[in-house]
């Protein structure tokens, strides 16, 4: 089963089941560029989907792990039956399994095999390396100085991470990325 028929399942599953106030954003840049996540579902909470085809290795995997738990809410590995095994005994506990499988049909279906729990390794300053530098600012608005405004945008990230609640900066990120996604559209 390639990585390919894996996402399209997945994605006609979020989009189906995703309301109003979210959106589905596939390949979501995370840390600066240095990682990428296959699927994000963004709205009041950040979930991101990697996928694993039975092609693929783990191989740079343990660090995709640190990256992704620094980032989102909920988090799950969608793969295929080839990996399902490696995958419980990988990914951290309190990430979901899901497992792609070819019905007789030849569908590909999703099936949970394990539902993911609360993150509790976010980062804030993580979380706030997503916004851009003029979305940094705009988040900073109230506290804005002359130094502020002339600041990179990983001095502003550092500001936002030392000067908000991790729920205030995930709250804000999420409405930037929700923003920003529909403005894209």
């Amino acid at each position: 089963m390639s990585e390919q028929e894996i996402r399209d399942a997945l994605l006609f599953g979020l989009r189906d089941s995703s309301v109003g106030t979210e959106c589905v954003q596939e390949e979501l840049r995370l840390e600066r560029g240095i990682s990428r996540i296959d699927v994000a579902v963004i709205g009041k909470s950040l979930v991101g989907y990697e996928i694993k085809s039975d092609a693929d290795t783990f191989a740079r995997f343990s660090n995709q792990i640190h990256s992704y738990n620094r980032v989102f809410d909920e988090i799950y590995l969608v793969c295929g039956p080839r990996h399902l095994e490696a995958a419980t005994k990988v990914v951290p506990s309190w990430w979901g399994i899901w497992v792609a499988e070819r019905g007789d049909d030849a569908v590909v279906r999703i099936k949970c095999i394990r539902k993911a729990t609360a993150n509790t390794k976010q980062d804030s300053f993580s979380l706030a390396s997503m916004l851009w530098r003029e979305e940094a600012l705009a988040m900073i608005d109230g506290q804005s100085t002359k130094l502020l405004a002339k600041a990179s945008a990983h001095m502003l990230w550092e500001h936002i991470a030392s000067s908000f609640s991790l729920e205030s900066i995930k709250a804000g990120v999420s409405d930037t990325l929700l923003r920003r996604h529909l403005t894209v559209a």
